[in-house]
């Protein structure tokens, strides 16, 4: 199995939090390759100390001059777009992926994901939050690229990749081409799913639990899927996200993520003495959303870290 994160060096405490979990978790032999530059030696040592016999990492550092003329918005790192660059000039000729953000932890082996049978090039998660390409929360040229305004919008936190469909269609030229053409909010995300135009295999929704499918004034996705299907993204999560949202992320103040004690408890694992960060953005957000009553809860959320002890176990 081959897994796939896009992480600067910035990000490490996150990927050895994600690191930390894959050891615990897979039972099958894992390549894991992190794509990013600015990795210190000492960094480096905690990765490759987390190592087994089954799963073994991998650095490979990017040259940001190759991909010069990627461009992306005011203040996204060019880590953003690693994975739709990887397929076609990082990977060789590797038949397929798992690509997963580094800000996520996994729950349990991911066999039965790595051998699900694609049609397309993708298999992934439909947003929560967004769901359709035309979603009200913020402009996408849907319109300017003749998409039906109800075409199924994906989330990048993970993909199943087809590497040979996704350079037999070359996903990687046309997504880069919209990220030239356009200022696009949802950056490499919103690029892909234009380039894709809704085809893509959808998976089930525990492989990439995100905050909104806790929040229920803004989980769009009630409108295209069932509530039981819902209900095991949020109850049994095999892989969760720990994206941008009004619960704020793990590594600061505040939080209020169903699952902050669980990335905690693994962060404490692998980095004793790891600080938490003050964001003071995130932090008005949260209090202005609990202001407006817009982070009202379904009733199925409970501590992750509890429920997951419970599954290990079992």
């Amino acid at each position: 199995m081959l897994i796939f994160t896009g992480a600067d060096g910035n990000y490490a405490l996150q990927a050895q939090v994600w690191m930390l979990s894959l050891v615990k978790t897979q039972r099958s032999t894992v390549r894991v390759v992190v794509f990013g530059n600015g990795w210190s030696p000492k960094d480096r040592l905690v990765m490759k100390s987390l190592e087994t016999d089954s799963v073994k990492v991998e650095f490979c550092e990017v040259t940001a001059a190759q991909f010069s003329k990627v461009q992306l918005k005011s203040g996204f790192p060019l880590a953003t777009a690693y994975n739709v660059l990887a397929p076609l000039y990082l990977l060789g000729d590797e038949p397929r992926a798992i690509y997963m953000d580094a800000d996520m932890v996994v729950t349990e082996d991911l066999s039965t994901l790595w051998e699900f049978p694609l049609r397309t090039p993708v298999g992934a998660v439909l947003d929560a939050h967004i769901v359709w390409m035309a979603s009200p929360s913020m402009w996408r040229p849907w319109k300017e690229e003749g998409l039906d305004p109800l075409t199924p919008y994906l989330n990048t936190g993970l993909m199943l990749m087809d590497l040979v469909k996704w350079r037999a269609e070359q996903l990687t030229e046309r997504t880069l081409a919209y990220l030239e053409k356009y200022e696009l909010p949802c950056v490499d995300q919103d690029a892909l799913n234009l380039a894709l135009r809704g085809s893509f295999d959808q998976l089930h929704p525990r492989y990439n639990s995100m905050p909104y499918h806790h929040l229920k004034m803004l989980r769009y996705l009630d409108t295209v899927e069932s509530d039981e299907v819902i209900g095991e993204a949020i109850t049994d999560p095999a892989v969760i996200h720990y994206h941008r949202s009004f619960f704020g992320k793990p590594w600061t103040f505040g939080c209020t993520h169903p699952g902050v004690a669980l990335w905690r408890s693994l962060a404490d694992e692998v980095r004793p003495g790891w600080r938490k960060q003050i964001d003071l953005m995130g932090s008005a957000r949260a209090f202005a959303a609990k202001k407006a009553k817009m982070t009202v809860l379904d009733a199925r959320t409970t501590d992750y870290a509890l429920e997951i002890t419970n599954k290990n176990r079992s």
